[in-house]
């Protein structure tokens, strides 16, 4: 387990004693592996490069001999079928080891609570609740344990503890002997929360022909259908002029800027939207009156809605540019498709997921992501990837928590899969 000084509101001798799904997790939170989109480089942070290391260490720690970190900081390591499993199709299980960097990925201040229900204080000097009216799906976690920070940084369950999974997976299945299974495929990729976990991902290499990703949140999810995703860049050209002597000179970029999110539907942004509604979502602005750059999401799962969206985003541009004289240019780029395109094809592979909830005495709960996965970009390059639930809730902020019972039951579901593919004979139905 990786080394940490850091036990919550337990000594190190209580936490000695927790469940270890539990205890690796909360080691993994105590390093930072924020990703960086600005950096051009793969991974985007020395951070993440040293941590693949130390995973590489803690998956050789349970006894994964076959494991190495590649030039671009993935970690893979794969566990041989047991002899007379050969033939099975091997299975991958894959995490990803960087955090959002929507919001500090410092070590966090973790407790673990006894969940009463209500608002949840998680630090009282800087007045920082959790509040039901604003996450609700929380309240339904009452008598139950669940991990939160202090409110001053991410928890990290996205996804680490779905890298804690994937470990707990093949210590079982090592431990384990007498439980047959085919090839299991092991990999950590960094850079997910800046879409390009999957950039360097060498599926051949990996050796898995199905997988699946621990990268979902509340107890019970199964998701095989994302958003599809663009990402767009609009530059404003402005002309700046002394204020005084502006008159029919100035072209402020600001107001430019201010003119195309006008144009936006209003109705559809990512706080006004739900279940299988799309949105626009300008994401970040910069500049002044010369010149201003702003970054913005484009989500819908309808393929010809998504297709709507961005040539709606161009008609936009093209009408500003008539008002503006030609000062606005827009970059569209489809970062990954709905992850149902491809699993359609592949419905054994959901089917196999969907068995292993059963008999892990999991009630499964199918929905759309609001978001996207590495499942869904691997899924397109032809390695079928359903995502799975890990017990967290609230991610990409300062609210993030992780249901203690959601994290074991997901182990729960990890151990049967391992069991269960050496049942599988082929892929096809």
């Amino acid at each position: 387990m990786l080394k940490h000084n850091y036990y919550g509101n337990f000594s190190a001798e209580e936490f000695e004693k927790l469940p270890m799904i539990l205890q690796r997790f909360l080691s993994y939170t105590q390093y930072d592996t924020t990703s960086d989109a600005s950096s051009p480089t793969a991974p985007s942070t020395e951070a993440q490069k040293a941590y693949a290391q130390l995973l590489k260490a803690e998956f050789e720690s349970v006894g994964v001999k076959n494991v190495y970190v590649t030039e671009f900081g993935i970690v893979m390591g794969f566990i041989e079928a047991t002899p007379g499993y050969e033939d099975c199709p091997a299975m991958g299980l894959i995490a990803h080891m960087d955090t959002s960097p929507e919001a500090s990925g410092a070590p966090a201040q973790w407790s673990v609570i006894d969940y009463q229900g209500g608002d949840i204080v998680l630090n009282k000097e800087k007045d920082i609740v959790l509040q039901l009216s604003n996450f609700p799906e929380v309240g339904k976690y009452a008598g139950q344990k669940l991990v939160v920070t202090d409110g001053t940084t991410l928890l990290g369950a996205d996804d680490k503890a779905g890298i804690a999974l994937c470990v707990e997976a093949a210590r079982y299945a090592i431990e384990h002997p007498e439980i047959p299974h085919a090839k299991l495929c092991f990999a950590i990729t960094p850079d997910e929360e800046i879409s390009r976990g999957t950039v360097n991902f060498n599926i051949e290499e990996f050796g898995a022909q199905y997988a699946y990703t621990f990268d979902g949140d509340e107890l019970g999810g199964f998701e095989t259908e994302t958003f599809n995703a663009a990402m767009v860049n609009v530059h404003f050209e402005g002309l700046n002029v002394h204020p005084g002597s502006a008159k029919g000179k100035m072209v402020n970029a600001l107001r430019m800027a201010m003119d195309f999110i006008s144009r936006l539907p209003a109705e559809s942004v990512p706080e006004k939207t739900e279940l299988y509604e799309g949105f626009f979502h300008p994401l970040a602005i910069s500049g002044a009156v010369r010149g201003v750059d702003l970054r913005m999401l484009i989500r819908d799962h309808d393929n010809t809605k998504f297709e709507d969206r961005m040539e709606y985003v161009r008609k936009v541009v093209e009408e500003m540019n008539k008002v503006w004289g030609n000062r606005v240019t827009v970059d569209i780029k489809v970062q990954y498709h709905n992850l149902k395109n491809y699993l359609d094809k592949h419905p054994m592979v959901c089917d196999i997921a969907r068995e292993a909830y059963r008999r892990a005495g999991v009630e499964i709960h199918e929905k759309p992501v609001r978001g996207g996965t590495d499942g869904a970009r691997l899924s397109a390059r032809g390695l079928p990837t359903p995502n799975l639930f890990t017990g967290g809730m609230n991610y990409h902020g300062v609210y993030e928590c992780l249901s203690v019972t959601g994290l074991e039951r997901a182990l729960d579901v990890a151990k049967q899969l391992v069991a269960m593919s050496a049942e599988v004979k082929s892929l096809s139905k």
